[in-house]
C-alpha cells in the first residue's frame, strides 16, 4: 500500500534519507523497518523557532501488504499521463519570435503536437552570448543585440533561474514546466522543493539540451535574426520580415518577447497592433555579505551552518496613502550584482547566482511600484520612456564608462556621497554615487520611508554593511501587447502575443506556463 505522510518534522542537523524512514516509522506507529520511501512531495524549511529548525516534509512510503491503515492516511495513486495530443497538420509552419522561455516552452508544445516551428532568436546561442557578456565585463565593449537582455534563453539565463511564481498560475501548468526542466536536466529536487531554483549555470546547460531536441525534431532555429516588421493586411498577420530583407510567411505567429525589445514594440505600434502602457517598479540593488544576510534571518544559532546554505528573505512596505508600495523582488542569495545594460548609454542592473549559491554576498532588487500617472507621456510606449531617463542617468552618474552607480546605504540614508564602497562592488564596476542624481523625487522618498520602517525591525539589513547599485528598471515590461481569452492580439489575427515581454508574465515558470496554454488554444481552434 502506498501512503502520503505529510508534515514531518526532521531538525536541520539530521537531514536525510534514514531521518525521514524513522519520522514516518513513528507517524505510522510501527516498529520494524517495513516500509521504503517511493516519493518525496515537498519539502520546506521551517525557521518559526530560532532554536530548532526544521524541515517539513510530505513522503510516499511503500508498506507491506499486512499493513493496517487505521489512522486512514490518504492513498497515493499517481496518476501516469501520456502523451494524447493528437497530432495536428497545419497549413503552414508556426513561427515562433524570441527563443526565451516563453518561445522554448511553445515551441516544446508545439513539437509535442507534431509540428515543427520556424524559430526567430534576434540574439545568439547561449555558448557565444556568454562569450559577448564577458567580453562586455572585461572590456566593456557592448553588443545590443547579444547581452544579459538578448539572446537563446532570454533574461532568465543569467539570473537566479527562480522557478517559482507570485502569480496564481494552474498548479498543473507549472508542474509540466517544472517536469520538462528536470526532462532537460534540471536536479530532481526542483520538483518537491518550496523554492526550486537552477542558476545561470544549470540554465545554459538546459538551454542547450533544448535547442538540440528542438532541432533534433525538425525545428528550425535562426539566431541574429530580429524581426524588422510584421506583415498585415485586412486585420490579419501572414507573416514577418528578418533583418529588414527576408520574408516568412505563416497563419500562426508567437510573439514571445522579452521585457527589453523596445525597438520591436515600437515598430509594433506604428503597424497599428494594439499595445497599451503597463504600470511597472524601479529600484535599485541592494548587496549584503552573506554572512550579515545569514545572521538577519538564521539567528546566532544557525547563521553559519553550512547545511542551509545562503539564507533569503523578502521585504516589503506599503504607503497605503498614495498606493505605493516598496518590495524586494528577484532575491539572489549568495549571488551578484551584474551590469544588464543593452543599450548604449543606457545602464540597468540585475542579479544572478549560480547553482551553489556560494557567493560571499547577497542582493536583491528592492523596488518602487509607479503608476501610469507617473509617466511624462500618454501614449503606449511611456513606461519605456520613464525606464530610458532613469537608465541614462544611471550611465552619467557611472561615468559614462559603464561604471555602476553605488552609494552606501547609511550615505543614502544620510543624503550625502559615497566615499567608500566594499571590494565586491569595485570588482564589478561600481563608481561612487548619490541616488538622488538618478531616480525621481517619489523613489527616493519612498525608499526612505522603507528603510526608516525598517531599520528597527532589520538593523543588519538597515546598516553600514549594505551598498545600494542602480539602476534596476527591468523589473517586467511596461507595455501590454492586447490579448483575447484565446491568447490571440485584439486586432490583429494570426498574432498570438506571450510571456513576460506581451506584459502576461514575470518569471521563468509563468512565462513558459503561458507559451503551453496559448499553444494548447491555438491548437484547439485548428
Amino acid at each position: 500500500m502506498d501512503l502520503i505522510i505529510s508534515n514531518l518534522q526532521i531538525p536541520v542537523e539530521k537531514d536525510g534519507i534514514d531521518e525521514y524512514v524513522n519520522a514516518a516509522l513513528q507517524k505510522l506507529e510501527i516498529c520494524e523497518e517495513n516500509i521504503s520511501i517511493l516519493k518525496i512531495l515537498s519539502k520546506s524549511l521551517d525557521t518559526s523557532s530560532k532554536e530548532q529548525f526544521y524541515y517539513k516534509i510530505s513522503l510516499v512510503v511503500s508498506t507491506n501488504d499486512s499493513f493496517e491503515n487505521k489512522q486512514n492516511f490518504p492513498v497515493y495513486s499517481e496518476q501516469i499521463k501520456t502523451n494524447s495530443k493528437i497530432k495536428t497538420i497545419l497549413k503552414d509552419r508556426p513561427i515562433i519570435v524570441g527563443f526565451g522561455p516563453a518561445g522554448m516552452f511553445a515551441a516544446l508544445e508545439l513539437i509535442d503536437y507534431g509540428i515543427k516551428p520556424l524559430i526567430f532568436e534576434r540574439g545568439k546561442k547561449i555558448e557565444e552570448r556568454g562569450a559577448d557578456v564577458q567580453r562586455f565585463i572585461k572590456e566593456r565593449e557592448i553588443n545590443p543585440e547579444s547581452n544579459i537582455q538578448f539572446g537563446e534563453g532570454g533574461a532568465g539565463s543569467y539570473s537566479d533561474g527562480k522557478l517559482f511564481s507570485r502569480r496564481n498560475n494552474n498548479s498543473s501548468y507549472i508542474n509540466r514546466v517544472l517536469q520538462t526542466f528536470i526532462k532537460f536536466g534540471a536536479p530532481e529536487e526542483i520538483g518537491y522543493i518550496s523554492k526550486p531554483h537552477l542558476g545561470t549555470d544549470v540554465l545554459c546547460e538546459i538551454v542547450r539540451n533544448i535547442r538540440m531536441y528542438i532541432l533534433e525534431r525538425g525545428g528550425e532555429i535562426n539566431y541574429s535574426s530580429k524581426m524588422t516588421d510584421i506583415l498585415i493586411s485586412d486585420g490579419k498577420a501572414s507573416g514577418i520580415i528578418i533583418n529588414g530583407e527576408k520574408e516568412y510567411l505563416s497563419s500562426g505567429i508567437y510573439i514571445s518577447l522579452g521585457h527589453s525589445a523596445r525597438d520591436t514594440f515600437e515598430m509594433m505600434h506604428k503597424k497599428g497592433i494594439a499595445i497599451e502602457q503597463k504600470p511597472i517598479s524601479v529600484g535599485v540593488r541592494i548587496e549584503h555579505p552573506v554572512e550579515t544576510i545569514n545572521l538577519m534571518r538564521y539567528g546566532d544559532k544557525y547563521w553559519n551552518f553550512c547545511g542551509l546554505g545562503a539564507a533569503t528573505y523578502s521585504l516589503n512596505y506599503t504607503n497605503r496613502k498614495i498606493r505605493r508600495g516598496v518590495y524586494t523582488f528577484c532575491m539572489c542569495p549568495g549571488g551578484e550584482v551584474i551590469n544588464a545594460s543593452s543599450d548604449q548609454g543606457l545602464l540597468v542592473v540585475n542579479g544572478m547566482s549560480y547553482s551553489h549559491r556560494s557567493s560571499a554576498f547577497s542582493n536583491a532588487a528592492l523596488v518602487v511600484t509607479c503608476h501610469t500617472d507617473d509617466y511624462k507621456s500618454t501614449g503606449p510606449l511611456a513606461g519605456i520612456e520613464f525606464q530610458k531617463e532613469i537608465e541614462q542617468k544611471a550611465f552619467n552618474a557611472g561615468g559614462s564608462g559603464w561604471g555602476v552607480p553605488a552609494q552606501n546605504l547609511m550615505d543614502f540614508l544620510g543624503k550625502r556621497s559615497s566615499a567608500v564602497l566594499n571590494y565586491n562592488s569595485y570588482k564589478m564596476g561600481a563608481i561612487p554615487a548619490d541616488m538622488n542624481d538618478i531616480f525621481p523625487e517619489f523613489v527616493v522618498e519612498e525608499l526612505l520611508a522603507a528603510f526608516n520602517k525598517w531599520k528597527a525591525e532589520y538593523p543588519l539589513f538597515v546598516s553600514n554593511h549594505a551598498i545600494l547599485l542602480g539602476a534596476e528598471t527591468r523589473t517586467s515590461s511596461p507595455v501590454r501587447i492586447k490579448r483575447n481569452e484565446n491568447f490571440e492580439s485584439v486586432n490583429i489575427k494570426n498574432l498570438y502575443p506571450i510571456g513576460e515581454g506581451s506584459g502576461y508574465t514575470g518569471g521563468i515558470t509563468s512565462s513558459a506556463a503561458d507559451a503551453i496554454k496559448a499553444v494548447e488554444k491555438h491548437m484547439l481552434q485548428g
